[in-house]
């Protein structure tokens, strides 16, 4: 088993400017406490390898590192940015040959989610039905959430692959479950 930190080719990365171990769990709390460290200046703001004295090397701008930040606080950002890292020969975490007709799955996945969504919100008690559905997809969400921990802790070929198609299920969820929460509102609104 491959550690991420051997497959990693030291590519600078968001992992590096916190001073964090390359993982997709991440110690919040160090998190926060070393993005406030680098907003205030009391640490060098350089990424690269972290125990380099190179003060030629350029800073990072608040900018870019509260888009590191929030990048790493997302599991799904966070999950993007460890595959581009871990599969950095490649164009990333997106499609690859082969990897075209799964996309299609993810499509008829959608359509099938938002047609449960509609028949929802026109069912008899639409408030309770939606609710259900995004119970639901919370399920969904936690349970592909730890399966790709599960591929990322171990980036083999194989499981690299399998992690970028939970990725896409995790977001296709996100984008339904947005769509849920809006709906609620609207009928929160019309009650």
């Amino acid at each position: 088993m491959a550690t991420i930190s051997a497959v990693v080719d030291g590519s600078k990365n968001y992992f590096d400017l916190f001073d964090l171990p390359i993982g997709f769990v991440v110690d919040q709390s160090r998190l926060s406490e070393r993005y406030r460290a680098l907003l205030d200046g009391d640490v060098s703001t350089s990424y690269g390898d972290p125990r380099s004295t190179d003060d030629s090397a350029p800073e990072q701008s608040p900018i870019e590192i509260e888009l590191a930040y929030r990048t790493l606080l997302d599991p799904l950002a966070r999950a993007a940015h460890l595959l581009d890292l871990l599969d950095c020969r490649s164009e990333g975490y997106g499609a690859r040959a082969g990897e075209y007709a799964a996309l299609g799955g993810f499509l008829m996945a959608e359509i099938e989610l938002r047609e449960s969504l509609d028949e929802a919100t026109s069912r008899p008690d639409p408030a309770s039905a939606v609710a259900g559905m995004l119970t639901h997809l919370a399920e969904q969400g936690a349970s592909l959430e730890k399966d790709l921990q599960r591929m990322l802790a171990d980036p083999s070929p194989q499981n690299l692959a399998a992690a970028r198609e939970i990725l896409r299920r995790l977001e296709l969820l996100g984008t339904c479950r947005r769509d849920a929460e809006d709906r609620r509102a609207a009928l929160a609104s019309r009650a």
